[in-house]
């Protein structure tokens, strides 16, 4: 049996005011006129933002994982350092942070972490995808490159030292490495919620070009050169909850982590974290990711120390500027709109910013394996390497230093002299589509102006371009034209002549895929 509502009744028991009159008395009349006239001037105090907007239709998950090796882990990281063990860790910490992405139908993974190289992580995007369900080859592991933790590497360091008893701290800090990266991936996985999305551009003043040319019967020789080219190109997505607090921060710029070097005795990301941690502290809330870019030929404005307070600073310096393209990207469609004058001191226009809608979320994702030359080496390039280790052989004078350019050029004539293989090399390029955000990475160390190429041939907004990524091959691709400079890079890199161009040309036809 249906019930009806009893009158609303006063204090005394009686029938309210409005029920016996049908009108209000004055007094709550002015106090609801009131509060209607706060309601409307709160309205222009707490500007329109994400919060007003409908759904983008994009998930978003963050997680972090501590993977801060131990003290007195190998840590073998330049060819002129002298010891063997880490003595210390900086106090920054060294991250993993994965983050994920979805449209509700299709999910992927993006993850930064603080390593020299992705290598030897091979089995991450596979053990992740049984646990989460994300494809395989939608999880992109990119290292940033810091070259100040754990590495074991036989042909650096002290000459003729013996390393047998750090091989297995090494592996085990490596399998607890990829299991804290899964971690975070499945973390992450587990936390997608609705956000907005979208992306900034700056200017990044810490690196400048590090291929230092042969002048004056010196060598060619990784260092400072302010003539070559730089990219100074800094690209920030920003990415908000639904009510509008900031989620998270990418940050995608090139260079090198090479502050710290061979007189470092310190785990440390490098100038990564602190750069991270400035960002952070000026958008709270949000964890900041590093994809590290085209960095093969840039390197930092000032680097090869020991002296932690030069990461930090340099970091604070590409963080402030990272923040600060952060904090000026709109992740919703807003836009003053004119709504009439107010007579104040002055006469002023009203226009309040408010939200058009959310921003373009739609999820695209392509990827090529393109197939470029591998490097030959002609009788002459032999001839002239051959020299070099005689010359070095007969300048050993029992110094460190004389012991470790011999094992360079040894090391490079031995991979110099391999039998040529014919079949070309492959490299993995993908390219993930957020909206008019275009995110793309391919594995090993390319010239900056490969990332710079591709980026202004993008037809979309914004595009980041970023290296070290899981995939095949690795190593530093140069541009054709340096390769009659020499230098480590050149002497070094598995690629031929043509491979750079060919990288290019191909990564921006993929973009058709992706409209």
């Amino acid at each position: 049996m249906s019930r009806v509502a009893a009158p609303h009744r006063d204090v005394a028991g009686q029938g309210s005011a409005l029920s016996r009159t049908g009108r209000r008395p004055v007094p709550q009349v002015l106090c609801g006129l009131g509060l209607l006239c706060w309601s409307l001037a709160f309205a222009d105090l707490v500007e329109q933002g994400p919060k007003d907007s409908a759904p983008s239709g994009l998930l978003a998950g963050v997680a972090r994982s501590d993977i801060t090796p131990p003290i007195g882990i190998i840590h073998l990281n330049w060819g002129s350092q002298t010891h063997v063990e880490a003595m210390g860790a900086d106090p920054v910490g060294m991250y993993a942070t994965a983050l994920i992405l979805s449209d509700g139908k299709q999910r992927f993974a993006l993850v930064d972490i603080d390593i020299i190289s992705v290598q030897g992580l091979e089995d991450v995007p596979r053990r992740a995808a049984a646990l989460t369900g994300i494809p395989e080859d939608h999880i992109r592991l990119g290292a940033t490159h810091t070259h100040a933790g754990a590495q074991f590497s036989p042909n650096r360091g002290p000459v003729g030292a013996d390393l047998t008893r750090h091989r297995a701290v090494f592996d085990n800090y490596r399998a607890t490495l990829a299991d804290k990266a899964i971690g975070a991936i499945v973390e992450a996985n587990h936390k997608l919620q609705p956000v907005h999305l979208y992306a900034g551009r700056g200017i990044g003043t810490i690196n400048i070009n590090r291929r230092v040319r042969a002048e004056a019967g010196r060598p060619a020789a990784v260092g400072r050169n302010p003539d070559g080219f730089v990219d100074r190109d800094l690209n920030v997505i920003r990415i908000d909850g639904a009510q509008g607090k900031p989620f998270a921060v990418l940050v995608n710029f090139q260079c090198h982590g090479t502050v710290l070097a061979y007189e470092n005795q310190y785990l440390s990301p490098d100038w990564i974290g602190p750069m991270r941690q400035v960002v952070e502290r000026n958008l709270p809330g949000a964890m900041c990711l590093y994809f590290q870019g085209a960095a093969g030929n840039q390197g930092p404005m000032e680097g090869f120390t020991g002296d932690l307070s030069v990461p930090r600073r340099l970091g604070s310096i590409l963080g402030h500027q990272a923040a600060a393209v952060a904090l000026q990207i709109e992740t919703v469609r807003r836009e003053p709109k004119f709504e009439g004058f107010v007579e104040s001191t002055a006469f002023q226009a009203k226009q309040h910013w408010r939200v058009q809608g959310p921003r373009d979320s739609t999820l695209r994702f392509a990827r090529r394996t393109i197939e470029v030359p591998r490097r030959r080496y002609t009788p002459d390039d032999f001839a002239e390497m051959e020299r070099r280790v005689a010359d070095a052989k007969s300048r050993l004078d029992g110094s460190h230093t004389s012991q470790a350019r011999l094992r360079r050029l040894q090391d490079l004539l031995m991979q110099w002299r391999r039998p040529f293989d014919p079949t070309p090399l492959p490299v993995d390029v993908q390219i993930l589509r957020i909206g008019e955000v275009a995110i793309v990475a391919m594995p090993g160390e390319p010239f900056a102006e490969i990332g710079a190429a591709i980026r202004k041939a993008s037809p979309f907004a914004f595009t980041l371009f970023c290296g070290y990524s899981s995939g095949r091959t690795g190593d530093y691709l140069p541009i054709e034209s340096e390769y009659k400079y020499g230098g480590y890079e050149v002497e070094r890199t598995p690629y031929g002549l043509g491979a750079a161009d060919k990288v290019i040309s191909e990564t921006i036809s993929l973009f058709s895929q992706l409209r």
